[in-house]
């Protein structure tokens, strides 16, 4: 029996009574649902090699072996052509329901209740409709996972639906680190060779508002937004406040840090006559392990930098010249500060200072030379965090101090790296074959959107909000790898980019999603009628338009 607007939303509810919040013990409780319920149809029943566990765990959290679904249905014909549908199955934590969070997980109840608080206008317009399904996960993203499930349940009923083969990547930790994403990558490079087959295309099925807010018309997205987190390490010079001209402060030195980089228009990465914020200041402070009238010599700050079409060698360029700026800021201001106090009776004299700026992989280097080489720091590296836990920005910092413990550089200086996460931007409007024919088709569905069901939509190429179609493939050089895994305290240990798998999948992306609103908020929910009846068709309509081009 093929699939109904019920049977998707019964399964949809299913699906969200699974509390899988990111971090939590439930997340995996997802994967062996979505797992069980394949493993029910015909196709699987004969095939059970084809639908996999796939571990997928978070580095450094043993406690969480984390896995992922991988559910490939081969077409009748023998093709190679392979669309993958991805999605995530793991939700944002429930802190903003507040007292009906234990509702957060039972849309009808979670209505009911709702209809007591105070919510903004339009989420008390929409509850009063009664077209919107309310709840945790409901739009972010279970829904999109519940339509790619019964898309496969389709095929199995109808063989001759495709002639493709499909394949349902369902991954955990996506409002995370996405480690589920990237050994997805992975398995489906080790995939590609051990089933011989060839990605045509991913469709990933997230809500379309968060990635476009504000939007009049639904939305089909061919690429997604990538983000780096450029991060600086300041090191100045500790003496004793009285003697402050003596010494320079790290808070001054990251402070001008924010001060060149926070919103600055030039950094800022337009493409196709659209543009994103520029960089924002996620993390600043000084590092201290308590209170000292001794000038700080330890500061730092790292930023959130979206990136339509700029690499890590790109970034690394502005980073640079970031903390040149922010230098030469900061020598300015104590000689003048210096020379302004001095005409007003202040005696002692000032040390001048020259700022260098390097490179967390010129510490990284000299780290190694002092341990007896790469893999000897990687080993120590490795132990220094078995001992840790905490938030992958704060464990990165902590991995640089340790290395400037152990091949100390004279001060001052500030030296520029990244922090996890790293998205790379991937986008269908690349030129290449295989994404012209993903873009012809997305008009397609444009068109057949609004000949069929009367629904206008408009085409995008970015996805705004940050997906896992970031690891669907790599479109940076060499160089770029090298810039990003040298310069990443912890990219051989916490947070692993799959760069050789990427780039061997380097598949075309489209998202095709849902219609929700205020995903990750207490008023997340789903518009039912498009979302469950009219989505999955033209979810069905973009396979088959993807397979015969």
């Amino acid at each position: 029996m093929l699939s109904t607007p019920h049977s998707r939303e019964a399964l949809l509810r299913d699906l969200v009574s699974i509390p899988s919040v990111t971090a939590s013990a439930e997340e995996n409780s997802a994967a062996l649902f979505v797992r069980d319920y394949l493993s029910k149809l015909n196709y699987f029943k004969n095939n059970p090699a084809h639908l996999e566990m796939v571990s997928t765990p978070l580095e450094g959290d043993a406690s969480r072996p984390l896995c992922s679904v991988s559910a490939l249905m081969r077409a009748p014909s023998g093709t190679k052509k392979t669309v993958i549908l991805l999605a995530h199955f793991d939700v944002v934590d429930i802190g903003v329901y507040g007292e009906l969070a234990e509702y957060a997980f039972s849309p009808d109840e979670l209505a009911k209740r709702l209809r007591s608080v105070k919510l903004p206008a339009s989420a008390a317009d929409d509850l009063k409709s009664g077209g919107w399904l309310f709840g945790r996960g409901t739009a972010d993203m279970k829904c999109g996972l519940a339509i790619e499930m019964e898309l496969l349940r389709d095929y199995d009923h109808d063989r001759k639906m495709f002639d493709v083969n499909l394949l349902l990547a369902a991954v955990p930790d996506e409002e995370n680190a996405s480690c589920g994403a990237r050994g997805m990558a992975r398995h489906l490079a080790q995939l590609m060779e051990a089933e011989d087959i060839d990605y045509i295309a991913c469709i990933n099925t997230e809500p379309s508002e968060a990635g476009l807010q504000d939007a009049k018309n639904q939305l089909l997205f061919l690429g997604s937004l990538g983000k780096l987190m450029p991060a600086f390490y300041c090191r100045g010079v500790p003496t004793h406040s009285g003697n402050y001209y003596r010494g320079l402060s790290a808070a001054l030195l990251s402070s001008n840090v924010v001060c060149a980089a926070e919103a600055a228009s030039e950094l800022a990465n337009p493409n196709r006559e659209t543009c994103q914020p520029s960089w924002i200041c996620l993390g600043h402070g000084i590092l201290s392990e308590g209170y000292s009238v001794t000038v700080p010599n330890r500061s730092v700050a790292y930023f959130n930098c979206f990136t339509a079409t700029k690499t890590p060698s790109e970034v690394m360029g502005e980073m640079k010249r970031v903390a040149e700026d922010a230098a030469e800021a900061s020598i300015h201001r104590l000689r003048d500060s210096h020379a302004t106090l001095a005409s007003m009776g202040y005696k002692p004299g000032m040390d001048d200072f020259t700022v260098r700026v390097i490179t967390f992989g010129s510490i990284a280097e000299a780290a190694a030379k002092s341990c007896g080489g790469r893999d000897s720091l990687d080993r120590h590296v490795a132990e220094f965090l078995a001992k840790r836990s905490g938030d992958l920005r704060g464990l990165g910092i902590a991995v640089i101090e340790e290395m400037l413990r152990m091949a100390p550089l004279e001060p001052p200086f500030i030296a520029v790296g990244f922090l996890p996460p790293y998205n790379p931007p991937r986008t269908s409007l690349d030129g290449a074959p295989k994404s012209n024919v993903l873009a012809r088709a997305a008009d397609r569905i444009v068109s057949e959107a609004k000949s069929r069901f009367n629904v206008d939509m408009d085409i995008e190429e970015f996805y705004n909000g940050i997906t896992d179609l970031s690891f669907m493939g790599f479109s940076g050089s060499k160089d770029d790898v090298t810039c990003f895994t040298d310069n990443c305290p912890i990219a051989s240990s916490l947070f692993g980019v799959p760069f050789g798998g990427m780039m061997k999948i380097d598949v075309p992306v489209m998202n095709l999603g849902p219609c929700g609103r205020d995903a990750h908020k207490m008023t997340e929910r789903l518009e039912v009628k498009y979302s469950l009846d009219i989505l999955p068709n033209l979810l069905a309509f973009a396979v088959k338009t993807i397979s015969e081009s």
